[in-house]
């Protein structure tokens, strides 16, 4: 079987932590949705289609899957923004089985297909953004009840379930962990990696989930982890508080972080809340950074989504902080906020943040058009602090970002000027 990912329109709704990555590369539980539909439908051949700009980085960070390529054979399409679980698993499974094309819908979004060699050579594989002649080619069947996401809450709002549906039975009969750590619940919730030291006065509480902890972590004493949670290889908890939240790969993560997703090679080091958010990799949130994820009304919170304001139908939800972005101590965000790729945020904000910018509103100073070549140093020093270097491909990938959103603050009015706080 040959499989194509393949990204929608969707990923705009998702910006800005799909300006660096295509929308297939989202994690919610322990794998990104790309690695778990290849998991879950093994096929002989992967192929994925995104935007243009991604494909140098895609091609090196999956050297085993095809970017963009042309096919003519049968093939099994899947939108890369579905989360492949066991309700949607068995949606794919009668699909494979089935003798005619056919193509899956949610609501107007293709959910997944099956296309023949035949269709494939008379209209091309772009058949697939074409959904009036994908109608006519093919049977349409309409579904419910997959997880199909299409705005950034609903990375939230199914994030618990998922990690339940993943580890609902860890392995280890006995974790290896020091006697002194206190695990309420039943332990075979919990999973510890190799090489995971967890101090004692630690608590781990799996009565509402399992919690999932990679190899080579460190977790230091006082700190509690409720399930349903997965924490990443090489992470470090300083005596933090984290609840049913997925921590990436090399995370140093102290504070409270509740029911958000954090991507590898981010820190929350310090004292501090980050509540129902997202956060993508190489992140730096400073001391006392907090977000709300609650307005003082209790009502349903709204989010600016294509210059739309769009009701999430939630009354928690936080923030969503692009790849190498920065927040400077004491950094307050309101409800459903978005900071852009690699700017700098300042005091409370109280606006979505461009990408690139620099945001003190609070402090009295205008808004700031980074200079590119500062950002790349800045990036590159973080970087480096992990033993990792920035790769031609990424930089070139940031420099295409920084083109691509010179309009977002152009309608802010960010200028190119010096940074300075005398007018505080």
């Amino acid at each position: 079987m040959k499989l194509i990912v393949f990204e929608d329109e969707a990923y705009q709704n998702l910006l800005p932590i799909t300006y660096t990555r295509a929308s297939f590369e989202l994690r919610i539980g322990s794998k990104i949705l790309l690695e778990r539909i290849v998991e879950r439908l093994k096929p002989e051949k992967t192929l994925v289609i995104a935007r243009d700009y991604l494909k140098r980085v895609l091609e090196e960070r999956y050297p085993r899957v095809k970017v963009g390529e042309e096919v003519s054979e049968d093939v099994i399409v899947v939108n890369g923004l579905l989360y492949l679980g066991e309700t949607e698993y068995k949606t794919l499974k009668r699909l494979l089985i089935e003798e005619s094309d056919k193509a899956l819908f949610l609501g107007e979004r293709l959910v997944a297909a099956k296309i023949s060699e035949k269709i494939l050579r008379k209209e091309g594989i772009n058949i697939i953004y074409n959904h009036e002649l994908l109608r006519k080619s093919v049977k349409i069947e309409c579904v419910n009840g997959v997880r199909l996401i299409e705005y950034p809450w609903h990375i939230i709002n199914y994030l618990p379930e998922i990690i339940r549906e993943e580890f609902s039975i860890c392995i280890d009969e006995s974790p290896n962990i020091d006697s002194r750590v206190y695990v309420r619940g039943d332990e075979k919730l919990l999973h510890v990696g190799d090489n995971t030291v967890i101090e004692p006065g630690t608590i781990i509480d799996v009565r509402n989930g399992p919690v999932y902890i990679g190899c080579n972590v460190e977790v230091e004493s006082h700190s509690r982890i409720a399930g349903p949670t997965y924490i990443g290889d090489k992470t470090i908890i300083y005596g933090g508080r984290v609840e049913s939240s997925t921590i990436g790969v090399e995370c140093r993560i102290g504070g409270e972080v509740v029911n958000s997703i954090i991507h590898g090679y981010s820190n929350k080091r310090h004292y501090g809340f980050l509540g129902h958010s997202y956060v993508g990799e190489w992140v730096n949130l400073g001391a006392g950074f907090t977000n709300s994820n609650l307005k003082n009304t209790y009502g349903e919170v709204k989010m600016n989504i294509g210059g739309q304001s769009i009701n999430t139908g939630n009354i928690f939800i936080g923030c969503f902080i692009g790849d190498h972005a920065r927040a400077s101590i004491g950094t307050l965000v309101y409800t459903g906020k978005k900071i852009g790729v690699a700017s700098h945020i300042h005091g409370t904000v109280i606006d979505d943040v461009p990408s690139f910018t620099f945001y003190a509103k609070s402090l009295g100073v205008e808004l700031v058009e980074l200079e590119i070549e500062n950002v790349l140093k800045s990036v590159k020093r973080m970087m480096a602090r992990r033993n990792v270097s920035l790769k031609p491909s990424e930089e070139d990938l940031l420099r295409k970002i920084y083109e691509e959103t010179s309009n977002e603050r152009s309608m802010v009015k960010a200028m190119k000027r010096e940074i300075s706080f005398k007018q505080a």
